[in-house]
């Protein structure tokens, strides 16, 4: 029996979709949070394999971007709340690839500048607390469909 291969990238945006977006980016400032909006770009193959014996394996190479929208509460009042946004963009999310060769760049676009660079750095270190593990979920379960 020769291997068989199932394309699997409607399944893989839906999910990665599902897994990040409403995820938690854990803002660790005074009243502000982000989390993650929207997914705006899947682009890639994503296959499972079936090979002799019944073995299964994940097979994927993916590159994704997903919008954040952060707010930034106002000491005073309801009106000094600060809307700022960016992007996470996942340039290369491989099935051959260990966790630390992930390759992703956090932007930061509307707000104040000292407000887009604080968010920047703690989104930046929120993608490797928040989001890989959720990376991790995604390779698990392609694994067992």
């Amino acid at each position: 029996r020769r291997r068989q291969e199932r394309n699997m990238m409607k399944w893989s945006r839906e999910r990665i979709e599902s897994l990040l977006v409403g995820a938690d980016l854990n803002v660790p400032m005074c009243d502000a949070c982000a989390s993650v909006s929207t997914l705006t770009k899947f682009e890639g193959d994503s296959s499972v394999s079936t090979r002799k014996g019944g073995k299964k394996f994940g097979c994927f190479d993916l590159r994704f971007t997903v919008k954040w929208t952060g707010r930034a509460g106002g000491v005073e009042s309801v009106e000094e709340t600060e809307e700022v946004t960016g992007e996470i963009k996942v340039k290369e999310f491989c099935s051959t690839n260990d966790e630390d060769e992930y390759e992703y760049e956090v932007t930061a676009k509307d707000g104040k500048s000292e407000s887009k660079a604080l968010f920047k750095a703690y989104i930046e270190k929120s993608v490797e607390a928040v989001l890989l593990p959720k990376l991790r979920q995604f390779c698990d379960e392609l694994k067992e469909l």
